[in-house]
């Protein structure tokens, strides 16, 4: 009986030693700071207005990446920036009568203008990669939740000013019959303070691709201005991910 008893467990001890020997190796954590350069696709534009076709960004992401056993899964969280910058023949200002800000079209010459929205994001993510250790597959998906910390504006070009004061307006006022009193001149401005802006955002995200560069998307899921022309739009981002280490 014994004999019998002490066969099985030498054999158990050989099956289990076995089993384990063509387990995966529980993998190593990675792509823990990656750094992303997107373009914008806005949706749902008002009216007359043009945008640019690249709407240059750049997101910045520090995640801590955590295996899901001896799986080709993990879960990962982080702390990310994200500056998203459109570039228009319209220019965000606040219209006193209305008491907003909103997009108004630009009939001088002008060599830039942009409206640059910052976020502080904390990204989530569900990865799949696989085992290979020069070039792994990857596949990514998650969501990321920001908050708006600097939304400005920036004007370079043509701009009316009323003599001597030196007030400046976007374009010629009606209100003005004596155009002798006006001053036109080239100005650099810089605004900050903007209103309906919402100050959060949600979106969704996704990676893939070979290597240390991979194909990026986000998707957002709240709306970016409130209560004016534009509070449907909606940029959808295109980039790659260049993963450091």
């Amino acid at each position: 009986m014994i004999k019998y008893f002490l066969t099985i467990a030498v054999l158990f001890l050989f099956l289990n030693t076995s089993v384990k020997a063509f387990e995966p190796p529980r993998m190593h954590p990675t792509d823990r700071f990656i750094v992303t350069l997107f373009t914008d696709i806005w949706q749902d534009v008002p009216e007359n207005m043009d945008l640019k076709t690249i709407q240059r960004g750049i997101s910045i992401n520090a995640m801590q990446d955590m295996p899901l056993g001896r799986s080709n899964f993990s879960v990962a969280a982080g702390l990310g920036f994200t500056s998203h910058n459109m570039y228009s023949d319209h220019r965000y200002l606040f219209n006193a009568l209305e008491d907003k800000h909103d997009f108004y079209p630009i009939s001088l010459d002008y060599d830039k203008n942009k409206i640059s929205l910052n976020y502080i994001d904390i990204p989530v993510q569900f990865r799949f990669r696989s085992r290979e250790t020069d070039r792994p597959f990857r596949l990514y998906a998650g969501m990321k939740a920001g908050y708006l910390v600097n939304a400005h504006t920036k004007y370079e070009g043509e701009a009316y000013f009323v003599d001597p004061a030196g007030i400046q307006f976007p374009d010629l006022p009606d209100f003005f019959d004596d155009v002798e009193d006006l001053l036109k001149r080239t100005t650099k401005v810089k605004e900050h303070k903007l209103e309906n802006i919402t100050s959060y955002r949600i979106g969704l995200t996704a990676m893939v691709g070979y290597g240390r560069v991979n194909f990026h998307f986000y998707y957002p899921l709240t709306q970016i201005f409130e209560d004016n022309s534009a509070e449907d739009m909606r940029p959808i981002s295109l980039g790659i991910n260049l993963i450091l280490f």
